[in-house]
C-alpha cells in the first residue's frame, strides 16, 4: 500500500467518525462538537487535495488507484450529506440527488472502462466536488452561529434550516453536472449501451 493509497484509505476512515460526532453532537446544547467536525472535515479535503499530489510525485499513480480515489471521494462525502439528513437539516429527497449523481457517475465509469474507453473528467465534475467541499463548511458555519446566538443568523429561513438553502444550491449544480457528463459523452454511452459482448 503506497502514501497515496493510504491517504485515499484515511478519508473513508475519518468520514464514519465525523457522521457519529456530529449526529450525536447536534442533538446537545454544546459547540465542541462543531470545532472537532471542521478539523475532521478539513482532514477530509486535505486527503482529497494530497493523495493524488503524492501518487504523480512518487511516480505511484496506479490504475487502482484511479478507480479508489473517486469512490473515496463518493463515500466520505456522502456520509457527511447523511449526517445533515439524519439530523433533519436536508430533506431525503436532497440527498438522494447527491446518491444517486454519484452512483450514476460510477456506473457510467465502470461501463466505459470495461469497454475499453476513459470517461474524460469534466470542469463541471471538478467544481462540484469543491462545492461540496464548501457546502458542508458552509453548513458546520451557519450551525456554530446559529449555537453562538448570532444575531444575524436565524433559527429558519422560509420554515428551513438555513443550511437547507445552502445545500440546496449545490444539489441543484449536483444534478446539472450530470447533465454536462451525458451530452458531450451521449454518443459513446450509446456505443457501450449497444455493445455486445462475445459469447
Amino acid at each position: 500500500m503506497n502514501l497515496a493509497t493510504i491517504l485515499t484509505t484515511s478519508r473513508i476512515a475519518i468520514a464514519p467518525v465525523f457522521a457519529i460526532v456530529f449526529i450525536r453532537g447536534y442533538g446537545s446544547g454544546g459547540v465542541s462538537w462543531i470545532y472537532i467536525c471542521f478539523a475532521l472535515a478539513v482532514l477530509i479535503e486535505l486527503s482529497d487535495m494530497f493523495d493524488g499530489m503524492a501518487a504523480r510525485a512518487r511516480n505511484e499513480v496506479t490504475d487502482f488507484g484511479k478507480v479508489y480515489d473517486p469512490i473515496a471521494d463518493s463515500v466520505s462525502r456522502q456520509t457527511v450529506f447523511i449526517s445533515f439528513m439524519v439530523t433533519g437539516i436536508i430533506p431525503l429527497w436532497m440527498y438522494l440527488v447527491f446518491f444517486y449523481r454519484d452512483a450514476f457517475m460510477q456506473l457510467l465509469r465502470i461501463v466505459c472502462a470495461s469497454g475499453g474507453f476513459v470517461l474524460a473528467a469534466r470542469m463541471s465534475g471538478k467544481l462540484k466536488a469543491v462545492l461540496q467541499g464548501i457546502a458542508a463548511f458552509c453548513m458546520l458555519a451557519v450551525i456554530l452561529a446559529q449555537r453562538l446566538g448570532a444575531p444575524w443568523m436565524p433559527d429558519l429561513i422560509w420554515d428551513h434550516h438555513p443550511g437547507y438553502w445552502v445545500m440546496l444550491v449545490v444539489a441543484v449544480y449536483t444534478l446539472l453536472s450530470v447533465i454536462d457528463y451525458i451530452i458531450p459523452n451521449r454518443e459513446l454511452i450509446a456505443k457501450m449501451m449497444n455493445n455486445k459482448s462475445a459469447k
